[in-house]
């Protein structure tokens, strides 16, 4: 079997069971497995519906309920829940993102079940905690840059190489009349997409224990001189604005790209879905984010979309079947029915993908991506405290880098 990963998954499964208990249902009793998440878009929600009556159809007598939370309240309803004993059978999240669960043994090992083989071993890497698998993903998030393909070729502008080359871009598109980027501030997260669409692909591919190291205290910020260069073009592509940036949120940014009153749109894997609902795919292209030197543009993108199972569910052997199923062939067909994806390995048949979709293909298969979560990232604290600087970055319209690097060196340093 061909192994693949994709930013939605699919992989030809074997049956396999989960080690450990799970009690089973008596004849004529149903049991219902629990499954936490936090996924907003509807199109999304009402995949994983379908998911789960495939599932029922399948597994007579079991019945998954969905329960979807709030992404600002999930975390604290999830840690209340498991403190509380009265965990859900399922979660949705990734290991290294939740390694504090893992530690305090939240969540159940999986390393034994037989469907793994079929996973391309570097994806299998980045679901482990200290050597053991905790999930395996059907979805991934990556952030790069849209743009506007008209705007782009009115002004003959191709797609740059370089920061100095998206920086002239910026001004052409500016000197138009027009604003060189569209920004949503008003949610937050484009603010941090600003800082992580650049940090994520080449600077984290050649120091890829950037995140650990400053975890644990052996380096600080201010060490990576390559770090103050992604805040330095941060800074600079800031420096364009595009009006009330913090009046305005990610649909109405994304509208203004649609629109052509703006030429490029820094997001990530799932303004896609957005893109194409809106009908607008094959006015809209993509690119990451270029450094400084010539060359390939790196994607940063990683394994998200990543189920678990808890180590306190009643009914694993259940869990387990979601999971599995979710991430197969079957699983991953019922959900493109509903959202976008963009496969790691898209096969030869093409011909129905969308244009937007293409554009994160090909960076792929020319091998152009580093998967930012192979190693150890930011959790709890650390985490939190670094995404609301990002944000008070990009409001602060002096941007004094070396400021920024030395006030969040010391923020870190304050963290039990």
């Amino acid at each position: 079997m061909k192994k693949k990963m994709a930013v939605m998954l699919s992989a030809a499964m074997a049956a396999g069971l989960l080690g450990g208990t799970s009690v089973q249902a008596s004849e004529g009793e149903e049991v219902t497995v629990t499954i936490f998440h936090h996924i907003e878009e509807q199109s999304s929600r009402d995949g994983m519906e379908e998911v789960c009556k495939a599932l029922e159809e399948k597994y007579p007598g079991v019945k998954y309920e969905l329960q979807g939370l709030d992404n600002s309240q999930y975390d604290n309803m999830l840690k209340t829940k498991l403190a509380g004993g009265d965990a859900p059978d399922v979660i949705l999240g990734t290991p290294k993102r939740y390694i504090e669960l893992i530690n305090a043994g939240h969540i159940q090992d999986i390393t034994d079940q037989e469907f793994l083989k079929d996973f391309d071993p570097d994806l299998i890497e980045s679901m482990k905690i200290d050597g053991k698998v905790y999930s395996v993903p059907y979805s991934g998030d990556g952030m790069g840059v849209f743009y506007n393909k008209k705007v782009f070729e009115d002004n003959g502008i191709e797609i740059p190489k370089t920061h100095e080359e998206m920086m002239a871009a910026a001004q052409k598109i500016q000197d138009t009349g027009i604003y060189a980027f569209a920004r949503g501030f008003q949610d937050g997260w484009p603010a941090q997409c600003e800082i992580q669409a650049d940090l994520y692909g080449t600077f984290l591919e050649e120091n890829p224990d950037f995140f650990e190291k400053i975890a644990v205290g052996e380096k600080k910020f201010a060490d990576y001189p390559g770090f103050k260069e992604v805040m330095e073009r941060t800074a600079e592509r800031l420096s364009f604005e595009s009006g009330d940036e913090f009046g305005t949120d990610a649909a109405k940014a994304r509208a203004m790209l649609i629109n052509g009153k703006a030429g490029m749109f820094i997001g990530g894997t799932w303004d896609v879905t957005e893109f194409i609902n809106a009908g607008a795919d094959n006015e809209i292209g993509f690119f990451a984010l270029p450094g400084n030197t010539e060359g390939n543009a790196v994607l940063g993108i990683a394994p998200a979309g990543c189920y678990m199972v808890t180590s306190a569910s009643e009914h694993k052997e259940e869990a387990i079947h979601f999971i599995e199923f979710l991430t197969s062939d079957e699983g991953v067909a019922i959900m493109s029915k509903y959202a976008a994806f963009v496969p790691f390995q898209a096969g030869d048949d093409t011909a129905d993908m969308s244009p937007l979709i293409k554009d994160w293909v090909s960076i792929i298969e020319e091998g152009n991506y580093y998967n930012y979560e192979s190693r150890e990232i930011f959790v709890g604290q650390q985490n939190s405290t670094f995404r609301t600087w990002q944000e008070e970055f990009a409001a602060d319209e002096e941007r004094n880098v070396d400021e920024y690097i030395e006030k969040l060196d010391e923020q870190f340093a304050a963290i039990d």
